[in-house]
């Protein structure tokens, strides 16, 4: 897939730790192609994992949502997670977001893998499991509501309930202004750059989005920071 390019590489004194390097940009579009990376290398029972963000400028929650989706499989194998060199952008998002509270992330690779060699492996502990909880909410947004035993289940549900958000909004008209809004609803995280795209290959309103306009738009709503965006949209 064009927007994304994965390799695979090892660590560890015995080679067991799987480093997964990923350049481009996770989006709804190919979050698919690293989720089966992950999951072939659960079926090989590689359970220690670190995931090298170096080349990652965008991850969309569908993105975030592979990383969480297998973590209690991976936790009660005595594994685990490890994200390594977050750009600025995508680590001001894993902040705001609170997934420092679920996985650990390191300035590079090597002190990942180390992490794995000089820390005792287990499940999470009982407060990380109410972390992740509070993770799904924010992911689901204000207005919805998940209920499930496992928050894994309920971060592959939330994804699954964007998708078909995304359909029914494309589904019915709406003007520029009404659409852009949308879009911040969807996925607050979205740039400029991706709304303007997605809104002209929709080609639903009749108009073509410029990058400016979609812009004055976000302004007049004072939704230009991806903070502000990220309220608006768990405001519903």
């Amino acid at each position: 897939m064009e927007n994304i390019k994965i390799s695979l590489g090892t660590g560890g004194a015995d080679g067991e730790i799987s480093v997964v390097r990923v350049d481009g940009v996770i989006d709804t579009m190919t979050a698919t192609e690293l989720e089966k990376v992950m999951n072939s290398l659960l079926d090989q029972k590689r359970y220690s994992i670190v995931i090298d963000l170096g080349g990652v400028d965008y991850i969309s929650s569908a993105g975030w949502g592979i990383f969480i989706s297998n973590i209690r499989e991976i936790r009660q194998n005595e594994g685990d997670i490890k994200l390594a060199r977050l750009v600025p952008n995508v680590r001001e998002i894993f902040e705001l977001l609170e997934f420092d509270s679920i996985l650990q992330c390191f300035d590079n690779v090597e002190k990942a893998k180390q992490d794995f060699e000089t820390r005792p492996r287990g499940i999470d502990a009982p407060e990380e499991h109410g972390a992740r909880e509070s993770m799904v909410q924010k992911l689901t947004g204000a207005g919805a509501s998940v209920t499930v035993a496992d928050p894994a289940v309920a971060v592959e549900q939330t994804v699954t309930i964007e998708a078909q958000q995304s359909l029914d909004i494309r589904e019915r008209p709406a003007d520029l202004e009404s659409r852009v809004l949308e879009l911040v609803r969807e996925d607050p995280f979205y740039s400029i750059s991706e709304m303007k795209r997605i809104i002209n290959t929709e080609n639903s309103l009749g108009v073509k989005a410029g990058w400016w306009k979609v812009r004055s738009i976000l302004k007049a709503h004072d939704l230009i920071s991806k903070r502000k965006r990220f309220r608006y949209a768990r405001k519903g």
